[in-house]
């Protein structure tokens, strides 16, 4: 009897360990106005602590503190439990003089454990196309060694189509500034829905068209708001759409304290081919 229990317990640790090393998560968090107000409010850390610890990388937009310490500090309360993320942080965004005053810091949390940070940068706007740079930063799992450049954005609402559509470019940049840029994951708050971009306008562009593939539909739900809009989105390019795993809106909370943005998580499967 008791080598049976012994059985059945290496058994449920073994299939455990199989779909933890499975279920590859990255979110995509517009942390809305994330400073040190939001950061006195230790319920809400806590929360927001806890959403991160669900997965294995987490883009964060709309990080608003000008002395730039809520990043640092937020990563200490993540990591409180011996948890083990690592942040890469970009420099405040608005290079150019007229987006100054909508200047933003994105960040990746990471679980070091499950995958390596190995650049960062943000995007050289030349041609000033953005109100806040994206912010890319490529990756290696440790599972299978699997390669990936994650791009993440925070549109101007009212420029959200012109900022989708320069997506195409960044695309373009990004083999010319990160090595092994083969499989790129673009994600954020794209402000990609409702009365800010319609579904004809985003299936009209470049970015939505091969060899980019879109999966967050337009009829989803990523905000709080009493309107359905899907603002936050996940595209990424074909030669990573046959591990993509599924996707979904984590509605961990229902306040508005916490943020006005759900998380939106994409799952990246193993590579069984490598």
């Amino acid at each position: 009897m008791v080598n049976r229990i012994k059985l059945i317990i290496i058994a449920w640790l073994f299939i455990s360990i199989s779909i933890y090393a499975q279920s590859f998560r990255i979110a995509t968090f517009n942390i809305q106005n994330f400073g040190q107000s939001k950061m006195a409010k230790t319920d809400v850390v806590d929360t927001l602590a806890m959403i991160v610890r669900q997965f294995d990388i987490v883009a964060v937009q709309e990080i608003s503190d000008i002395s730039n310490q809520t990043a640092g500090a937020f990563l200490k309360v993540v990591n409180a439990g011996g948890a083990r993320y690592k942040l890469s942080c970009s420099e405040r965004t608005g290079v150019q003089p007229d987006d100054r005053k909508s200047a933003e810091q994105y960040a990746y949390y990471y679980n070091s454990r499950t995958v390596t940070l190995t650049d960062a940068a943000l995007y050289k706007d030349v041609n000033d196309d953005f109100q806040r740079e994206p912010y890319i930063a490529s990756f290696t799992r440790k599972s299978d060694s699997l390669t990936f450049v994650v791009c993440t954005i925070h549109t101007a609402p009212k420029q959200a189509v012109e900022e989708i559509a320069a997506l195409a470019n960044v695309a373009k940049w990004i083999p010319t500034r990160f090595r092994n840029a083969k499989r790129i994951i673009f994600c954020g708050d794209f402000n990609a829905s409702c009365s800010y971009a319609s579904p004809e306008a985003l299936q009209a562009l470049v970015i939505h068209k091969s060899p980019y593939y879109w999966v967050v539909p337009d009829n989803a739900d990523t905000n709080l708001a009493k309107s359905a809009c899907a603002y936050d989105r996940f595209v990424v390019t074909d030669n990573l759409r046959n591990l993509v795993g599924g996707w979904e809106v984590y509605r961990a909370f229902k306040s508005k304290k916490v943020s006005d943005h759900w998380p939106v998580v994409l799952k990246i499967e193993e590579d069984r081919k490598r």
